[in-house]
């Protein structure tokens, strides 16, 4: 019989709770920033379209998750930063 680490399946619980807020916020996010309101403020740039608008929740996740993502990185290697010539 296999033996599962308790850490390895909490850990794997909250990666699929994870994926499924983000996908909630996602679905949501898409309700909330029409294809209409998109292409009215789209303004053409070179191939692509460039579209003003306001930011999803999902965005604001993933600036929140980068931010305590890099606060958490400094903090555990911030002595390889200051040794650094």
């Amino acid at each position: 019989m296999i033996e599962l680490s308790p850490f390895l399946v909490y850990l794997t619980l909250a990666i699929i709770a994870a994926f499924c807020i983000l996908m909630y916020f996602f679905v949501r996010g898409s309700d909330e920033y029409t294809v209409e309101e998109m292409e009215r403020t789209a303004e053409p740039v070179s191939t692509m379209a460039d579209s003003h608008g306001r930011v999803t929740m999902l965005l604001w996740l993933c600036y929140i998750g980068l931010t305590v993502w890099a606060l958490a990185y400094l903090y555990q290697h911030l002595a390889e930063f200051l040794a650094f010539p």
